[in-house]
């Protein structure tokens, strides 16, 4: 019978607040991204409304058993995180923008298969025992990618410490209009104090053999791959096995900081969450 190893899960904050979860148990790995909150103030943490979500899907994982079917979680999550949000808001929210939400991958070795539920932008990466490489669980509009043009336009400089000043005001109405689609149609899908529509829950089961190598990543650390460029696919899962995901994430904010105003590589901030998990099939 084969079963998940887990080489490393760690997660590093862009700056005070981690906004990411990451974690694993018996044959199962996660990866959860919440939303940077939109609202003025949080409404449940004086943090973040984002981190609280995270924390609150990362223990429900731990807590409960994964039923037959991964899309299962769904109901029953969004539900005690609506519970909970009512329980601790200090007020309703104004707008849908201020929900929390969370983008997420699950995993689970089950025998011979893998299966993911996907919602939002985070990223499994699989390498088979024979080298070939393939990404699941993430669209190409999503996240800094599908900004890019938008944040091209409106430009943006540095301060003399290197901090950007990217226009986050400028902004602000883009990601909050953006934000008020969560969980309709037409729209996206995330966990979050509403249900996602079926359509944007994805979910599939991949044949995996002993030896298959696993990356799961928020979109913070595919930052590597889908705004730097600095790796392809092969390369990156290659090289975060070899230095370890913290090495990673150093190089990851060095680049950042290169670009701190975001002129080369166009992105809504300098810096993002960076979380990641490394697994490996073995019998």
């Amino acid at each position: 019978m084969s079963t998940l190893s887990v080489d490393d899960a760690s997660s590093f904050a862009a700056g005070v607040v981690n906004d990411d979860v990451v974690g694993h148990q018996g044959n199962s790995a996660w990866v959860i991204d919440g939303a940077t909150d939109l609202c003025d103030e949080p409404l449940v943490d004086p943090e973040s409304d984002a981190a609280w979500l995270a924390n609150l899907i990362g223990r429900w994982l731990t807590r409960h058993p994964l039923p037959p079917r991964l899309e299962d979680i769904i109901p029953a999550l969004t539900q005690d995180a609506a519970d909970e949000f009512a329980k601790q808001r200090s007020r309703p929210p104004v707008e849908r923008f201020e929900h929390p939400s969370a983008a997420g991958l699950i995993l689970r070795l089950d025998g011979t298969e893998l299966e993911y539920l996907a919602l939002g932008d985070c990223s499994l990466v699989v390498e088979s025992s024979g080298g070939d490489v393939v990404r699941y669980g993430v669209g190409d509009d999503t996240g800094d990618a599908g900004l890019a043009d938008r944040l091209s336009d409106m430009g943006s400089d540095a301060t003399n410490d290197g901090r950007a000043t990217i226009d986050r005001e400028g902004l602000m109405p883009i990601l909050r209009d953006g934000r008020r689609r969560m969980n309709l149609v037409p729209g996206y899908g995330v966990f979050s104090i509403t249900a996602p529509p079926n359509e944007y829950v994805v979910t599939e089961r991949v044949q995996v053999a002993t030896g298959t190598r696993l990356l799961l990543a928020s979109d913070g650390f595919m930052r590597l791959v889908d705004v730097f460029q600095a790796y392809s696919l092969a390369g990156l899962i290659e090289c975060a096995f070899a230095r370890g995901i913290p090495a990673m994430v150093d190089e990851l904010r060095t680049m950042e900081r290169e670009d701190a105003a975001g002129h080369l590589f166009p992105r809504a901030k300098c810096h993002d969450d960076a979380s990641a998990v490394l697994g490996r099939v073995v019998s």
